[in-house]
């Protein structure tokens, strides 16, 4: 059944309403595609109602032959597409070379491909064009070739819900394009080439099916399983899709659904409870990992232009510069925001400390950001200069450089459930909220205005607004969405909370360094849950003013995380370089007894406390207090210092008097200076590193240029290899073409016997059949030499003549000649035409007509052998053939010699040259008739009398029908005995009848 009987009368797709009237399944192949695409068409099913659009990487000098050899793998119509054409099912389209192929409603458009462009993805943008045109009706296939090409338009085909399959990469020829794909995790399904056609045929079928399926009257029974499917991924993978679109959530699953033939949605929901894969598959479906370096070129240029600008300016010198990029996914657009930030400081000779953070709930997206690599089609994404400048070659792809790749911390997080990360200058949250309910947006945005300082950036999606929200931002760019925030967004955190208790932030880190995540913690401040927020920070306030309690919070690295109570008498800020580590901020001799008391702690894990520390002079002492705490899903150390003054002791464990003596002072002082001493070595240490990096970095960055020249020469050499990968392929396909051709011609000669000599321009002997032998001494080692050079088996055969006039006059020459041992042969010579050009040699053919001599001399034998005079007529009436009768009655009457011998003469002329004889005439006017078809037959008697003889003869002239062209029989008899015994038989009556009247009798006969 054809997708056309399923749908209605005038071909709808099944289940599409509204949707395209024709399939489109788009294949893109490169080298090695050939034998991939003739087995694809070799079983595809011709009356699907499917329009199949092959892409190739096609040299732009070769007349490509891939319609010829599409047509002899299937019977549908292979078609090279045209600009304006529409698109029609049941029909192949080729891409034309040079040329970008996009789709336009129903209709191609073709746009030359840009000039001086090293890379050209035609794959690539003729699937952008099918997911814009068709969304989740549209179908790529990917076939073997090397590079990229295709993945970036499978990401585009992913986004609107489209089905993309690949080629199995252990059986594609070259495995680099189905391999790039499947690596990104964009492959619906990787299967073998023969079983890909009816997996498009069976998706375009099932649509209907599905879709009819989800329809109103099982609408309850269809979100029920949605509910049962959403509790699987929400318990088994984390996470939590319920406040998604349903709409979304329901084509995403039914994607899926499709891909299992013969499975409905009770069959889907069962396999999710048995199949892991398949729900691992299916999250990620829904995540839809879709972007890509500068997405929206005019959106970046913006931020270039105007907001990474004042982003630098804002910042001060010793300050840092944070980003937060959440729904980052597989890496794109940190690296990318990170590329504006280091170009513009590097253009404003500035030093800025930039820290991005990138998270992304889906842990497979997370760590291919970190690692770093991506496929050679990232270099459709930005100028060969930022190529160079950014990524290094890595074997088929290209790798972020270090100095890049150290500026973005990964991380999984997810933002729906985890607290945002606090204190960003620039939050870039893109194309996100358009999957998401309007609860689900109402919250997200209020996290990441939480996230944001005063007059910090938001960047939006295109599609995406702040709704509700909007009061707390600035417009800086209306059809971009790129905000600025009016004011700390911490008074919004209440909207984003959810009523009920949230999992800590961020479970785990995802390919970072224990170094990224140890400045992870120290950025994002103190680790809580979402539900401290808010209402029990106020009650921890208000119980310190009560009861009048001074207490700081560190981290494991000694930085201050958070105080409660004024601890304003204690903490100081030093001059110079701000910093957070207490040791510093503390008064000395409280900053000496509190590095004792956490060095002790570390060592005996308890509460320390000590009492009688002198801070100043005439002043009381200090009591301290030293708790540790081991918070967060990672049981990160923190510390929680009390300060107290007076004589009450606080209880909760052993009190120590602590002491500080001169000696110890003393010691201590001389510590410090050594210390001090030790890090001003280093320091300068670290600079002269710093300038042996520089110089090394110069001649790496020499290294990068003569390596950036050598891959920009490595990837001109890869298209091309490409293209003459599939010129090769074609050539391939045509010598195996013309070698079944030649040998059937080789056959066929030689089963008819005639032998045929190939001469060139040059008269040198091109080719030869055996029959060929029978006229000259040639062999098979003569292939090459001149034919002047070759000897003639029968003596005065002048071929080199003859075939030096057949080339002069480009006309042909038939000679008839007996051969030694008494064999006729034929022997033609023709000119060998290729076009209008001329002769470009010489064809000499010998054909052995020794049984059509004798045939012809039996037949002479008889028609000798006849007492009549017999001649054969030509079309035109010319004598073809006499027999000795009619050469002997011309001789005995004295007949001039052409008339003897009569062979070439025009009977019917003759007859016709004497208007005074009238009987000549008759018989010219007899023949014409015969000739031209008018009669078959005729007959006429007529006397021939010689001086010294009464003679009378017959002529019969009967057509010869079975001739081409029409011919004539002509005999002549001698009918005079006849007539002389007619006449005696006339007078002996004519006597009886007079004798009877006289009554005498009748004289004896």
């Amino acid at each position: 059944m054809t997708i056309t009987e399923q749908g209605s009368a005038t071909g709808d797709v099944p289940g599409m309403g509204d949707s395209p009237t024709i399939a489109i399944c788009a294949i893109g192949a490169s080298a090695g595609g050939l034998e991939a695409l003739q087995q694809f068409f070799d079983n595809a099913d011709p009356t699907r109602g499917i329009a199949y659009v092959v892409i190739q990487h096609l040299s732009p000098d070769h007349k490509s032959l891939m319609v010829e050899l599409l047509r002899r793998h299937t019977t549908l119509r292979v078609l090279r597409a045209e600009d304006g054409m529409r698109i029609e099912a049941d029909t192949v389209y080729l891409n034309p070379p040079k040329t970008n192929l996009t789709l336009d409603g129903d209709q191609f458009r073709l746009a030359e491909q840009p000039a001086g462009q090293g890379l050209h993805l035609p794959i690539d943008v003729f699937f952008a064009s099918l997911a814009h045109a068709r969304g989740e009706y549209g179908v790529g296939v990917v076939l073997s070739g090397t590079g990229s090409d295709g993945t970036r338009g499978s990401r585009e085909l992913k986004a609107e819900g489209g089905l993309v399959l690949v080629q199995d990469p252990t059986e594609a020829q070259f495995d680099g394009m189905p391999r790039s794909v499947v690596a990104t995790g964009l492959a619906d399904q990787v299967l073998q080439v023969a079983d890909i056609p009816a997996t498009v045929a069976q998706f375009f079928l099932r649509r209907g099916g599905v879709r009819a399926y989800s329809s109103n009257d099982q609408a309850a029974g269809t979100a029920s399983q949605v509910q049962r499917v959403l509790g699987m991924l929400r318990d088994r993978l984390g996470t939590d899709f319920t406040g998604y679109k349903p709409n979304t959530i329901i084509r995403r699953i039914e994607r899926r659904v499709l891909m299992h033939p013969g499975l409905g949605w009770d069959d889907y929901v069962r396999l999710l409870e048995d199949s892991k894969p398949e729900l691992v598959q299916l999250h990620r479906d829904l995540l839809i990992n879709v972007t890509r370096f500068f997405r929206d070129d005019e959106a970046f240029r913006i931020l270039e232009q105007r907001i990474i600008p004042q982003l630098i300016a804002d910042t001060p010198a010793d300050a840092e510069l944070r980003l937060w990029i959440p729904a980052c996914s597989t890496g794109e657009e940190p690296y990318s925001v990170v590329i504006l930030i280091l170009e513009a400081l590097e253009r404003a000779k500035l030093s800025r400390n930039v820290r991005v953070f990138a998270t992304d709930v889906d842990q497979d997206a997370v760590e291919f950001a970190a690692a770093g690599k991506y496929g050679d089609s990232i270099a459709a994404d930005m100028t060969p200069e930022r190529l160079s400048r950014w990524f290094v070659a890595d074997g088929d792809g290209y790798k972020v450089s270090r100095a890049l790749r150290d500026r973005v911390i990964f991380a999984r997080h997810n933002l729906l459930k985890d607290p945002p990360l606090t204190r960003m200058d620039f939050v870039s949250c893109r194309n996100m909220l358009i999957y998401l309910g309007t609860d689900l947006q109402r919250r997200v945005i209020a996290l990441l205005a939480y996230a944001l300082r005063a007059r910090g950036f938001l960047f939006l999606g295109s599609s995406e607004t702040l709704g509700p929200l909007s009061t707390l931002f600035d417009v800086i760019d209306a059809k971009w969405k790129i905000y600025q925030a009016l004011q700390p967004g911490r008074h919004t955190l209440a909207e984003a909370l959810p009523s009920r208790p949230r999992r800590p932030m961020m479970q785990s880190f995802s390919v970072t360094t224990p170094a990224e995540q140890a400045v992870m913690a120290t950025r994002m401040g103190p680790v809580r849950s979402a539900s401290d927020d808010g209402l029990l920070e106020h009650v921890f306030q208000e119980l310190t003013d009560v009861l009048k309690l001074r207490c700081v919070v560190l981290d494991a690295e000694y930085h201050l995380l958070h105080t409660f109570g004024d601890v304003s008498s204690l903490l100081k800020v030093p001059a110079g370089r701000s910093t957070l580590e207490i040791f510093k901020l503390l008064p000395r001799p409280l900053g000496t007894a509190l590095r004792a008391a956490l060095a002790r702690v570390a060592k005996e894990h308890r509460d320390i406390l000590y009492e009688g520390i002198e801070v100043e002079p005439n002043e009381p002492t200090v009591r301290l207090h030293v708790r540790p705490l081991d918070v967060g899903p990672d049981r990160s150390r923190t510390y929680v210092i009390f300060f107290e003054s007076g004589p009450k002791p606080l209880a909760g464990g052993t009190v120590d008097q602590y002491a500080l003596d001169d000696s110890s002072a003393l010691r201590l002082s001389q510590l410090e200076h050594e210390l001090q001493y030790t890090k001003e070595n280093l320091q300068a240490t670290i600079e002269e590193l710093e300038t042996s990096n520089e110089e090394l970095q110069a001649t790496n960055e020499e290294l990068l240029a003569s390596n950036e020249e050598l891959q920009s020469t490595n990837e001109e050499l890869q298209s091309v290899n490409e293209e003459l990968q599939t010129v090769n392929a074609e050539y391939q396909e045509k010598i195996s073409e013309l070698i079944s051709l030649n040998n059937d011609i080789e056959n066929l000669l030689r089963t008819t016997g005639v032998g045929t000599l190939f001469v060139d321009s040059s008269l040198r002997i091109r080719k030869f059949t055996d029959a060929a032998l029978r006229l000259l001494n040639v062999m098979p080692q003569d292939i090459g030499r001149p034919l002047e050079h070759i000897a003639a088996k029968i003596p005065g055969v002048d071929i080199v003549s003859m075939c030096r006039r057949v080339m002069s006059g480009n006309t042909s020459e038939s000679h008839e000649m007996q051969a030694p041992d008494g064999s006729h042969l034929h022997v033609k010579v023709l000119p060998y035409l290729t076009g209008d050009s001329g002769a470009h040699g010489v064809i000499v053919s010998v054909i052995d007509v020794t049984e059509v001599k004798r045939g012809e001399e039996r037949l002479q034998h008889i028609l000798d052998s006849i007492p009549s005079s017999i001649v054969v007529l030509g079309a035109d009436g010319t004598i073809l053939q006499t027999n000795a009768s009619w050469t002997r009655f011309g001789e005995l009457n004295e007949a001039p010699q052409p008339l003897v011998s009569g062979i070439g003469l025009n009977y019917v002329t003759a007859c016709m040259a004497t208007p005074e004889d009238l009987m000549a005439q008759a018989v010219g006017r007899g023949l014409r008739d015969l000739l031209s078809g008018r009669r078959e037959r005729f007959e006429l008697q007529y006397p021939c009398h010689s001086p010294d003889k009464r003679r009378f003869f017959l002529m019969q002239a009967t057509a010869l029908t079975q001739t081409v062209p029409r011919g004539a029989l002509v005999q002549h008899f001698d009918i005079t005995p006849q007539i002389t015994r007619l006449e005696r038989l006339t007078e002996w009556v004519e006597q009886v009848q007079s004798l009877n009247l006289k009554g005498l009798p009748a004289p004896p006969e």
